[in-house]
């Protein structure tokens, strides 16, 4: 069953569907900085300590983290972002995957899950359905240079948001 919520476009109110019995289920996080066993360590036990994490499996040759969440469980994406900075380290890329039930998506389309809202920016298929890679775009979850690139489009999407909005607010891509 689907949820609606109200969306201005064009001066007018439209419904879009909220993202309905959807979940992430696992992400990968590209990370900067590890170099041997005990910085793996220390990014794992801050990964393993939120709640909605099953387990976090760390590569040193790769420098990647991948996650894999509690089944049923409200991910909050901030937090596994913040647990890899509270660690010391910082973030190359962040990537999810999120199950959708054929959710038509167009450039910036928002869809709402725990709280939080993603909008897409440049995405590269219409209709998502099954397990979707998300790739964020934020500042906290890119490189500077990969991070230049989607700035300007990400800073217009900003405008007459309030604080509270852009508080809550993710920028996504496919």
């Amino acid at each position: 069953m689907y949820s609606f919520f109200f969306r201005p476009i064009l001066g007018l109110f439209c419904f879009l569907p909220l993202v309905a019995k959807a979940q992430f289920v696992s992400a990968t996080l590209g990370i900067s900085g590890l170099t041997c066993s005990m910085c793996s360590y220390a990014v794992q036990t801050e990964l393993e300590h939120l709640t909605f994490v099953e387990k976090a499996v760390l590569d040193l040759n790769t420098n990647i983290a991948v996650i894999q969440f509690k089944p049923d469980q409200k991910v909050n994406m901030q937090q596994v972002v913040d647990a890899v900075y509270k660690a010391g380290f910082s973030i190359a890329y962040t990537e999810a995957d999120f199950i959708f039930n054929q959710q038509a998506i167009a450039d910036q389309f928002i869809f709402s899950y725990d709280g939080f809202n993603y909008q897409f920016l440049k995405p590269t298929l219409l209709v998502l359905n099954g397990k979707t890679t998300l790739k964020f775009l934020g500042k906290k979850h890119l490189r500077k240079k990969a991070y230049s690139f989607w700035a300007r489009m990400i800073k217009e999407t900003l405008n007459g948001k309030t604080k509270a909005e852009v508080e809550t607010l993710y920028h996504v891509t496919l």
